[in-house]
């Protein structure tokens, strides 16, 4: 990735908005195959073995690399014509495979249905696209109440619905300008619903955000939103100790751009009810399109390289549907033009998300 592109209408959407790491309407299908550390060497099994031997065992599942051959996904991180279909359809439901089952002693994670529960605290979002200028982080205070499903009782498999209430939302950085302050202050009263699955995982947010809000600004509890669905982890079936880990694949879209995830959880470690998880996550483009809403007319609209990672921990009670603490770090970055352009403008984007859930 040599040149740098001025991408002047394309910052002002992605100044505040999140990255978008998973989509809605998703539900989970659990494979009790172990992960395959025997598959052939690639570039992501050297940088990231657990990841690599994870993603080996989502290919038994019917994943291929760019090639269409077993092996690892595509080292330029675009798949091949037809081959992210390969890996998982688009709108195909989540899947989630266990590699390991740890040691003993184990514990059944993810949300306790029987049990409404109310929680309260803070996440903040701070999103930076432009290197040369710090990030805005904006600290929003929540509320977030579990709501028993209402169609539980028809045999509805959601485990429940999720209301999160914006309490207050505050740029958390000094010397802030008065108007800057007043327009995120303006999303205090916006509200997010989602559907929580009987695994964990959240789908379906639906955002309401007060008419005052600047258009602009209405992207960061849009952001706020698709990083709750990203802490609403599907969990396994069956329970899970100390050094144990399972891989979630979806179809997902980041940066308006359609992305194959793998998402690899690992359990670091269990303390009475409390539960520690690494998380580490590679993306993939399922093309080499670059058809992004505000791009300027005379930018390339085609990728010859893509970058998409998350790395993060993340802190559970038991029966938790979101952890009470941790932090995600996002970078997600293109190279456009053909693959063999000498000089090729990029485009990156980098956030970080803090959880405080305490209460």
């Amino acid at each position: 990735m040599a040149s740098k592109f001025k991408f002047t209408r394309v910052l002002p959407l992605f100044g505040i908005a999140a990255l978008a790491l998973v989509a809605c309407d998703k539900h989970e299908e659990q494979h009790d195959a172990p992960v395959d550390a025997g598959a052939a060497p690639s570039k992501a099994a050297v940088d990231e073995p657990d990841l690599a031997r994870a993603v080996a065992s989502a290919e038994q599942h019917g994943a291929t690399s760019a090639t269409g051959t077993a092996g690892g996904p595509p080292p330029t991180g675009i798949f091949a014509p037809g081959a992210a279909d390969a890996a998982i359809a688009k709108g195909a439901p989540v899947t989630l495979a266990i590699g390991s089952e740890g040691s003993e002693p184990r514990v059944q994670l993810g949300p306790n249905a029987k049990s409404p529960s109310k929680r309260s605290g803070t996440i903040e979002i701070a999103t930076q696209a432009d290197p040369r200028q710090g990030a805005l982080p904006v600290l929003f205070a929540l509320s977030v109440e579990t709501q028993k499903a209402k169609a539980e009782a028809e045999g509805n498999a959601a485990a429940g619905n999720v209301v999160v209430k914006v309490t207050g939302a505050t740029v958390n950085a000094p010397g802030v300008p008065a108007d800057l302050s007043a327009a995120v202050g303006k999303l205090k009263g916006s509200r997010l619903d989602y559907q929580l699955e009987a695994s964990g995982a959240g789908s379906n947010v639906r955002i309401d955000v007060p008419k005052t809000v600047d258009p602009v600004f209405r992207e960061a509890v849009r952001s706020l939103g698709e990083n709750l669905e990203v802490l609403a982890l599907p969990f396994p079936n069956k329970p899970i100790g100390n050094g144990g880990f399972w891989m979630v694949t979806s179809r997902d879209t980041v940066m308006g751009l359609d992305v194959v995830v793998y998402r690899l959880v690992k359990v670091e470690k269990i303390e009475g009810t409390q539960v520690t998880l690494n998380v580490s996550t590679k993306r993939y483009a399922a093309s080499s399109a670059f058809d992004v809403e505000g791009l300027p007319p005379d930018a390339p609209h085609t990728m010859g390289e893509f970058h998409g990672t998350t790395e993060g921990s993340l802190v559970y009670n038991l029966g938790d549907a979101l952890p009470r603490s941790g932090q995600l770090e996002s970078v997600v970055a293109a190279a456009l033009g053909s693959a063999d352009a000498k000089q090729r403008p990029t485009v990156q984007l980098q956030t970080r998300a803090v959880v405080a859930l305490p209460n």
